[in-house]
């Protein structure tokens, strides 16, 4: 693709949508029209028919396929069939009304579908199928939403629900997927510092032997349960206090734990140690171990999204209460640490519903610092009483 010059593309119509494309640039994002234009490449009513035939004459200049990644907002499923003939690198896909696909002859590597509040059918293969094109599936969003029907499909499967954004609620749990129970690859990513991912749910999946878990998760001890496992990533986890020792997966070839709790990380360092000795392992280590302090001052700041000037003050009180708090002995200094983060941001400007939310995750997350096992209630109330907003 030449950056110098605008293409144009008959994606809804003759020559409907004209673009500049940066030289380099791999992929073309279709937004939903209404959204900002600056962040997509070009903007269609969601559910508009899209003429994917349109990208057929483009290619890199290097003579490869172009776009390789795709990123679409809206309801056409007519890339799954244009795919069939015209292999595709990555899919990143957000309807927002009920959709059916049938990819049991697409040439898709790596799909990857959000699931809002509408259901999402999805065939990865039928019986007579030779082999499915997916490698990689996403599936993001409310999973719950998600239909898989597959016969003979092991994709390398990608899951990001969405979970509650308080720790304390009870750990998520998988719904039951039983079209993937042959899967033996499998990613989960929650929020470190959220509601816990149930690693009970992954029991529905005998056969993995290599899984990955970012974030937040409970009942860590029964992952032993799943004896196939070869590699297991462990990463931005706390409280996993219980995971199993090492040798409890008689084929493990290797073990990743990056950003983990400092003293869990301790042993599973020194079980690795002894593991390496006993046989031989592909590339594995146990690397950045932290302390809960850490994850609530370095990750778990509840800010990030608000107006830069408002969020640098609060997270300068936030980062100053977490500091007084870890070292509190009494519970009358944690909920002065409390209080005073709370006053800070009473004499903030224009505090919204979302900003007010925000404030009461991050007086949770304060408590949670304590070693001294105040109640999420106790700090909801105190949330209350200090707060003007």
């Amino acid at each position: 693709m030449n950056s110098d010059n605008a293409i144009t593309l008959s994606l809804t119509g003759a020559d409907s949508h004209k673009v500049k494309i940066q030289a380099g640039q791999g992929s073309f994002s279709i937004g939903q029209a209404g959204r900002d234009k600056k962040k997509y490449d070009v903007l269609v009513e969601k559910d508009l028919p899209v003429n994917w035939n349109a990208f057929d004459a483009f290619t890199t200049p290097a003579g490869g396929l172009w776009p390789r990644f795709f990123y679409y907002w809206g309801n056409d499923t007519g890339f799954v069939k244009w795919s069939e003939k015209r292999a595709v690198e990555d899919f990143s896909w957000c309807p927002d009304k009920p959709v059916s696909i049938d990819l049991s002859a697409a040439q898709i590597r790596s799909l990857y579908i959000t699931a809002k509040d509408t259901p999402v059918n999805v065939i990865l293969d039928h019986q007579n199928t030779a082999h499915s094109g997916i490698q990689r599936l996403g599936l993001f969003g409310i999973v719950e939403h998600f239909d898989i029907a597959a016969t003979h499909a092991n994709p390398f499967v990608i899951i990001n629900p969405q979970t509650k954004k308080e720790k304390s609620a009870l750990p998520y749990q998988l719904p039951h997927l039983k079209s993937l129970a042959r899967i033996t690859s499998l990613d989960i990513a929650v929020e470190p510092l959220a509601q816990a991912f149930d690693c009970q749910s992954l029991l529905q999946f005998p056969h993995l032997k290599n899984l990955n878990i970012t974030g937040n998760m409970a009942n860590v001890a029964c992952l032993s349960k799943l004896k196939n496992l070869e590699r297991i990533g462990i990463r931005y986890a706390l409280d996993i206090e219980h995971f199993p020792a090492l040798n409890s997966w008689p084929h493990l070839k290797s073990f990743i734990g990056w950003n983990i709790d400092s003293t869990t990380g301790k042993r599973l360092s020194t079980e690795l140690k002894q593991l390496a000795k006993e046989k031989e392992l592909e590339y594995s280590s146990v690397s950045k171990l932290r302390s809960a302090v850490w994850f609530t001052t370095e990750y778990g700041i509840p800010f990030t999204n608000w107006e830069p000037k408002k969020a640098k003050i609060a997270t300068k009180a936030y980062k100053t209460a977490v500091k007084e708090i870890a070292k509190a002995k009494t519970e009358k200094e944690v909920k002065t640490a409390v209080a005073g983060l709370i006053s800070i941001i009473n004499n903030l400007p224009g505090i919204e519903t979302v900003e007010r939310e925000d404030t009461g995750l991050a007086v949770s997350q304060l408590v949670e610092v304590s070693s001294l096992n105040i109640s999420p209630e106790t700090g909801n109330k105190w949330f209350d009483e200090f707060r003007d907003f």
